[in-house]
């Protein structure tokens, strides 16, 4: 491991240099893809929900798409959105000028727009003791619950609770996660969305800081004794309703543990 790397340095260049993805931008992707799917005969039950990293502005990466949820609310008793979905795909390769700018995944729709990726996931509306979800078919058949309106709202609220704090800590985890993926191995299976999900779970006096290489090792040495102790399972995901540590993320906890602890060791003699 290399260890001529500045942290403090390192850290407060990432800090200096943030970007937020801004708003038109979002503004202009549904702009186009309500356009594009204008035709559809049930558009007007519709409804188009950006979620993620670049609707929450803590994108670092070109590889962190912009996420939109299509939730379809007239789904006629139907519980498979794999026709929702092939219907989805008949209008974009019937326009001529994105018919060969997409990619179909298991549940989702990739697609190209403007030197960007969008992914669709077309869904229905869903709902589960109250809370507004959106089910998503994949090619199995196999049904999966999503709250992206549930994740928005419970970001927001903690961005507003914590300030900047919460959204730069974001970034920087991200940033030192993706820098040392090579050095330390399992750190890669904290996907983004992952790592967003860890960051939302430090308490909100955990951003009530003025130094942000402090802030990271703190940060990092509550997230491993949370995973370490017996109460690992109340680590959820943004939406407050889904386990972190389930079967469908696949984070190995054990391996987990020992890539925050090799990251704690390195950042302890380096800062």
């Amino acid at each position: 491991m290399n260890k001529n790397i500045d942290l403090y340095e390192y850290i407060n260049k990432w800090v200096s240099g943030f970007t937020a993805y801004p708003y038109y931008k979002i503004e202009n992707n549904l702009d186009f893809i309500s356009k594009l799917i204008a035709v559809h005969k049930k558009f007007n039950s519709i409804s188009i929900i950006p979620s993620g990293s670049k609707r929450n502005r803590t994108d670092i990466s070109y590889m962190e798409y912009l996420n939109v949820f299509l939730i379809l609310e007239d789904t006629d008793n139907s519980t498979d959105t794999r026709k929702f979905k092939s219907s989805i795909l008949e209008l974009i390769k019937d326009n001529d000028l994105y018919s060969n700018k997409v990619n179909i995944t298991s549940s989702t729709l990739i697609l190209e727009y403007e030197s960007e990726k969008i992914v669709l996931t077309p869904a229905f509306k869903n709902f589960d003791d109250n809370v507004e979800g959106a089910l998503v078919t994949n090619t199995d058949g196999v049904n999966e619950i999503f709250y992206p309106k549930l994740d928005n709202k419970n970001f927001d609220k903690k961005e507003h609770d914590c300030g900047s704090n919460f959204v730069n800590l974001v970034k920087l985890f991200k940033h030192i996660f993706l820098t040392f993926s090579s050095e330390i191995k399992y750190i890669n299976q904290l996907t983004p969305s992952i790592v967003e999900a860890l960051v939302w779970n430090l308490p909100d006096e955990y951003f009530r800081f003025n130094n942000y290489d402090e802030a990271i090792l703190k940060g990092i040495e509550y997230i491993y004794e949370m995973i370490a102790s017996d109460d690992y399972m109340s680590l959820s995901e943004i939406n407050d309703i889904k386990v972190l540590f389930s079967t469908r993320n696949n984070i190995n906890r054990k391996e987990t543990l020992k890539a925050l602890y090799e990251l704690k060791q390195f950042i302890r003699n380096n800062v």
